[in-house]
């Protein structure tokens, strides 16, 4: 998909209270475009430059991402219960203010995390109580 603008004049399509089930659209260059109470259920894109796209109260539940660069992005007051993340790179990556009570990291390679101001109570690494850790930790080191 290019970004440059083709031949074709810069028309500005308005359409309102239309069904367009099972429309394609292909090689159309949609910058700047707000979509307002829409469905888009089923919908798929591909091969899409979508940089700095905006979703705001947007129901994504469902929704799949495969190949996605989502680096930069933000994510906030979202509910994400349940989501499954796998095989993707999130370093330098920012949780703040988040709640992964019940969460399972497996297969990870967490070099580097850094927890700090963390409700620890009940987390487990590898079987073994966290709580359990550091207070080995703290009679070992007189804390």
């Amino acid at each position: 998909m290019t970004d440059e603008p083709s031949e074709a004049g810069r028309d500005k399509l308005e359409i309102d209270n239309m069904y367009l089930c099972g429309s394609t659209f292909t090689r159309v260059n949609l910058n700047e475009a707000r979509f307002s109470d829409c469905h888009l259920m089923g919908a798929t894109l591909d091969d899409v430059n979508a940089t700095g796209l905006i979703h705001e109260n947007v129901n994504l539940s469902g929704a799949r991402y495969y190949d996605v660069n989502l680096s930069g992005a933000q994510i906030s007051n979202a509910n994400m219960a349940k989501i499954s993340v796998r095989d993707t790179n999130m370093a330098g990556a920012r949780l703040s203010d988040i709640t992964l009570s019940g969460a399972v990291i497996a297969d990870a390679n967490l070099t580097g995390l850094s927890i700090d101001d963390a409700s620890l109570s009940g987390m487990t690494i590898n079987g073994i109580l966290v709580d359990d850790l550091l207070a080995l930790w703290s009679e070992a080191h007189g804390s």
